[in-house]
């Protein structure tokens, strides 16, 4: 795997935690009023801070595997990831076996 590869992963891996911290201030609300999470594109392009409403179902779904992310339609990256399932605003992309997954699984602030 090259080192933009895998500077890829670890960018995601920063966002990851980024919406990990707005779920944490968003929860309580999110719950009370029946509303979405509003997050950020969990790509792997550094500058990207594209927002995303996400249902908490999904978010907890997509934060139960440290190898899945969240990201806009567009944003999804094949030399790293495959997309595996679709949403209104977003896609989940799951990080291929090897450095890709292995830097996501390590950085899992849930892991």
């Amino acid at each position: 795997m090259s080192e933009n590869q895998r500077r890829k992963a670890a960018n995601e891996a920063v966002f990851r935690d980024v919406n990990e911290r707005i779920e944490e201030l968003q929860r309580p609300f999110a719950v009370a009023e029946r509303q979405p999470l509003n997050v950020v594109c969990e790509c792997d392009r550094l500058g990207c801070a594209e927002p995303l409403s996400v249902d908490l179902a999904t978010y907890e779904r997509v934060r139960s595997d440290s190898t899945l992310f969240l990201v806009s339609p567009g944003h999804e990256d094949d030399s790293i990831e495959d997309v595996v399932d679709t949403g209104g605003g977003y896609m989940i992309v799951r990080k291929r076996l090897g450095d890709p997954q292995e830097i996501v699984e390590a950085t899992d602030p849930r892991g």
